[in-house]
């Protein structure tokens, strides 16, 4: 796919999962249950955690970007091999540069961000659940990844996860 089009549908996504259903969220929460606004610190603090996670986001994009400066591999069906793998796609390489030198997963971090600071700014229980869901579809997604990316790339991927953490702050002694 070439990349224009590419960050044109990842661009389109990310605004339809991160930003449209939280508010949908919201307003699913205002029907339910009426109360008062959160406070407007609250609601700042909430604003500049969706901005800080969209950036994340958008920091990983262009490390992929970079990565692939002919775009990305799509294939119309798996192959019978990927399909005995469980695998339908094909990692083409490991990134090691921007966030990815900081979390291996800096895409997922900054969703998770983005989620947060819509549970502040909305402060309603169904975005404060749609939070709690994503984060462990996040979890549940990173662990099959990780088993699917030994294969490709091996060593070389073992390596990398014992010098970079999984998400932030934590890194393995060893």
């Amino acid at each position: 796919m070439p990349r224009a089009i590419g960050m044109l549908v990842w661009t389109l996504g990310a605004v339809a999962m991160h930003a449209v259903v939280p508010f949908e969220l919201s307003r699913l929460g205002d029907r339910v249950a009426r109360k008062e606004r959160t406070n407007p610190v609250v609601r700042g603090i909430g604003l500049s955690t969706v901005g800080a996670g969209a950036t994340v986001m958008l920091w990983a994009l262009a490390a992929h970007h970079d990565a692939a400066p002919r775009g990305w591999l799509l294939q119309s069906r798996p192959t019978p091999k990927q399909l005995l793998r469980r695998a339908p796609y094909r990692m083409e390489y490991l990134l090691r540069t921007g966030p990815y030198r900081l979390s291996r997963n800096p895409m997922y971090v900054g969703e998770a961000a983005v989620w947060l600071g819509w549970g502040l700014f909305y402060s309603c229980l169904p975005v404060w659940i749609g939070w709690a869901i994503m984060c462990a579809a996040l979890a549940k997604a990173v662990r099959w990844e990780e088993r699917r990316l030994v294969e490709p790339f091996g060593d070389d991927y073992r390596a990398y996860m014992e010098a970079v953490p999984r998400w932030v702050g934590y890194r393995r002694r060893g």
